[in-house]
């Protein structure tokens, strides 16, 4: 079963790499899509909490748990997101540019809230990483367990020290049954 998810989410305009981190900016216009199967794993555990780097806004999180396929009655999913990123307003790093700049991005569960994010997966750099970039995607290497209901999932743009943009920015729902 595929499901295919449409979000609109805009980046702050004016960002550039001098900006603080409050001002960097996030992907835009987010979808997502899953894909699920039964799950035929039901001894399968979730790994226990790691702490994350600091937020865009100043706040610690007091846990973010990398998801791992888990016992589910309603199946395993794979979640593929496409976004656009305007690189002309936060540039990739590269050999000169180290600081300020965007090394990769990381697809979130922020259900719970920012504070109680859960990790999906990294998204790479595009190959050429100039300007405006639409559709972007990055698809979770393993299937991945939900819980049944919605979902709020959020692409976030990482800095090589582990800065993040916005969590709220960049987001879309899915809705699992």
């Amino acid at each position: 079963m595929m499901l295919a998810l449409a979000g609109a989410a805009m980046a702050p305009s004016g960002a550039t790499t001098a900006d603080t981190l409050q001002a960097m900016q996030a992907p835009q216009k987010l979808q997502a899509t899953q894909a699920s199967q039964p799950s035929q794993t039901p001894g399968a555990s979730q790994t226990s909490p790691t702490q994350a780097p600091s937020q865009s806004s100043g706040q610690t999180p007091t846990s973010t748990q990398n998801a791992q396929p888990t016992a589910t009655s309603h199946g395993l999913h794979f979640l593929t997101v496409t976004f656009d990123y305007d690189f002309s307003k936060t540039p990739a790093c590269s050999a000169t540019v180290k600081t300020a700049c965007v090394q990769e991005f990381v697809a979130y569960d922020i259900s719970a809230g920012v504070r109680h994010r859960t990790k999906l997966f990294e998204i790479p750099l595009p190959p050429k990483p100039v300007g405006l970039v639409p559709g972007i995607t990055g698809k979770s290497p393993a299937k991945l367990g939900f819980k049944s209901g919605k979902h709020l999932i959020s692409v976030v743009a990482r800095e090589p020290d582990g800065k993040e943009s916005k969590h709220h920015v960049c987001t879309t729902w899915i809705d699992i049954p």
